[in-house]
C-alpha cells in the first residue's frame, strides 16, 4: 500500500524571485562526490558490495583530492553556459562532505582536512553561479537511523539548518532517499525509515532561512505541499522508462537529470562519456518539455573532473 508523509503543516514556498531565478535557470551541473569516488564503482557501492560501515569507515583516512580546485569547477560550470551548481553535501552512505559540527564522519576528519564546499560556494557566489545541494535522508551509516528515530530526525534536521546558515544565498536543495513507491526486500530492510520524516517542518525550515530556495524531494511522486518543483531522473517529464519515476505531471516547474558518464559517481577503468550531441538533446528535449536540465559529472579521488567529460561539456557550450 502506498503512504506518502502528509505535509499539509507546511505554510511557506520559495518566493517568486527564487521561482523565477530557477526557471531562467534552464541549465544547471551537478557532481556526486564522495568516500565512493575512492573505489570507483558508484555511489551506492557500499550496499551493493555489502561492505560493512567499519570497513567503509577506513576510507576517511584515505580521501586526499589533492587536485581539487573550486575556481576551476565554477569556471567550467560558467563557460559550459550553466547557470546552477550541485554537490552532494550527504549521500546514503552517511559521509558528509562539508564540514558539520553534529558528525565527525566528514571531509574535515580526512587527510584533505578542507571544506571543499566552502571553497565551492565562494566560487559560485564571485561567478554568479546558483549554489544547490543534494542531502540524503537514508543513512546506512549513522547509528540513530536504526535505533532512535526522533534522534535521527534532529540530527538531519540539524544538519540541513547547517547548510542553509554556513553558505550563503542557496539556489535550492535536492533531498534522495524517501521512495514512497519502494518495495523493502530483506536485503534493503535496513533502507526502511523509522518514522515519519517531518518534511514539512524541514520545508519550512529551509525556506523560513533561505526564502528563495527551491526545494525538490525526488521520492518519484507528485510534489507535496512545501516543494517547489518536480523532478524525473534519466527521464523526461511524465516519462517512466528507467522504471521509478512517476508519469504523473504536477503544476509546479519542471526538472531532469541525467549524467554525462556511466553512472552518477566517478567509475574507475574504461569511461562511457556521452558525446555532445547527446549532451545537447538533453537540454533541448527537456526545454521541449518546459524543463530545467541537471547534467551530472563523478569527480575522481583526486579532486578531478574527468577530461573526458570537460571535453564533451565544452563542445556544448560551443
Amino acid at each position: 500500500m502506498l503512504t506518502i508523509e502528509d505535509t499539509c503543516r507546511a505554510r511557506l514556498q520559495a518566493t517568486p524571485e527564487g521561482v523565477q531565478q530557477f526557471l531562467d535557470m534552464r541549465f544547471g551541473l551537478s557532481v556526486h562526490w564522495g568516500l565512493y569516488a575512492l573505489i570507483g564503482r558508484g555511489e551506492w557501492v557500499m550496499h551493493q558490495e555489502h561492505i560493512p560501515a567499519v570497513e567503509y569507515e577506513k576510507l576517511v583516512s584515505q580521501f586526499n583530492p589533492t587536485r581539487f580546485d573550486a575556481q576551476a569547477w565554477v569556471e567550467l560550470i560558467a563557460e559550459v553556459g550553466a547557470r546552477a551548481f550541485l554537490i552532494t553535501a550527504k549521500h546514503h552512505d552517511g559521509f558528509c562532505m562539508y564540514d558539520s559540527e553534529l558528525t565527525s564522519y566528514q571531509v574535515t576528519s580526512t587527510p584533505f582536512g578542507r571544506d571543499p564546499i566552502a571553497e565551492l560556494a565562494e566560487a559560485c557566489h564571485q561567478h554568479g553561479i546558483q549554489l544547490h545541494f543534494y542531502y540524503s535522508l537514508l543513512d546506512w551509516h549513522h547509528p540513530d537511523y536504526r535505533v532512535n528515530w526522533p534522534a535521527y530526525v534532529e540530527y538531519y534536521q540539524g544538519q540541513v539548518r547547517e547548510l542553509c546558515t554556513k553558505y550563503g544565498e542557496l539556489g535550492g536543495l535536492l533531498f534522495d532517499g524517501y521512495w514512497p513507491r519502494f518495495d523493502f526486500t530483506a536485503e534493503t530492510d535496513y533502507f526502511r525509515a523509522g518514522g515519519k520524516w517531518d518534511l514539512a517542518g524541514t520545508y519550512d525550515l529551509i525556506h523560513t532561512l533561505q526564502p528563495k530556495a527551491m526545494v525538490v524531494n525526488n521520492h518519484h511522486v507528485l510534489p507535496l505541499k512545501g516543494e517547489d518543483y518536480q523532478a524525473w531522473e534519466l527521464d523526461y517529464p511524465g516519462e517512466n522508462t528507467v522504471g521509478f519515476n512517476t508519469t504523473e505531471v504536477g503544476k509546479l516547474p519542471l526538472a531532469t537529470w541525467f549524467n554525462v558518464n556511466r553512472g552518477w559517481s566517478y567509475f574507475s577503468g574504461e569511461q562511457q562519456v556521452k558525446p555532445a550531441d547527446q549532451l545537447v538533446a538533453y537540454l533541448t528535449e527537456s526545454a521541449k518539455r518546459e524543463a530545467t536540465c541537471w547534467l551530472n559529472v563523478g569527480p575522481t579521488p583526486g579532486g578531478d573532473i574527468l577530461a573526458e567529460e570537460i571535453r564533451e561539456l565544452r563542445k556544448l557550450g560551443d
